[in-house]
């Protein structure tokens, strides 16, 4: 068990890096705007919604830390687990707004671009944390089943 869990904290902590990247590279980019006085107020709106998405996504991977540290630990089927899984079911739903807000910015760049393809990209990519708290909602329930069949059997001696 350890090793899968080893596997998937390094791959957590990956994406982290790439995260924590895109951050310094957007932090950069919109300073760089700010002093060539070249940015659009719907850039720096946009700007504020993926670093709000940066922080979602921050938090989404410390409860993915909680549940590998008590999978870690055999005790994946408690309420501690189920309370991560809800805060990540959560979290992704947050991401959706927070990513739902660089819309307007992306409208205004096709439209001045004449690349009206770029909005269905974008959208299909903001919709795409909806579609994971969907599934994350689904192993919730699982997880609430499997829970209740565990303290049926921990009262069975």
């Amino acid at each position: 068990m350890k090793i899968k869990t080893t596997f998937l904290k390094i791959v957590t902590a990956i994406l982290d890096i790439f995260l924590l990247f895109f951050v310094y590279a957007l932090a950069w980019g919109t300073y760089s705007s700010i002093v060539d006085h070249s940015v659009v107020h719907l850039q720096l709106l946009s700007v504020g919604f993926l670093f709000a998405a940066a922080l979602v996504a921050f938090g989404i991977s410390y409860y993915l830390f909680r549940i590998f540290f008590l999978m870690d630990k055999q005790q994946f089927f408690t309420k501690s687990s189920l309370h991560s899984v809800k805060m990540i079911r959560n979290l992704f739903v947050i991401l959706f707004f927070a990513l739902s807000g660089i819309m307007p910015y992306i409208y205004y760049s096709a439209d001045r671009g004449d690349a009206p393809g770029m909005i269905i990209i974008v959208g299909a990519v903001v919709f795409v944390p909806l579609a994971i708290a969907a599934f994350v909602s689904a192993m919730e329930q699982i997880l609430i089943k499997a829970i209740n069949m565990k303290d049926e059997n921990d009262l069975t001696i």
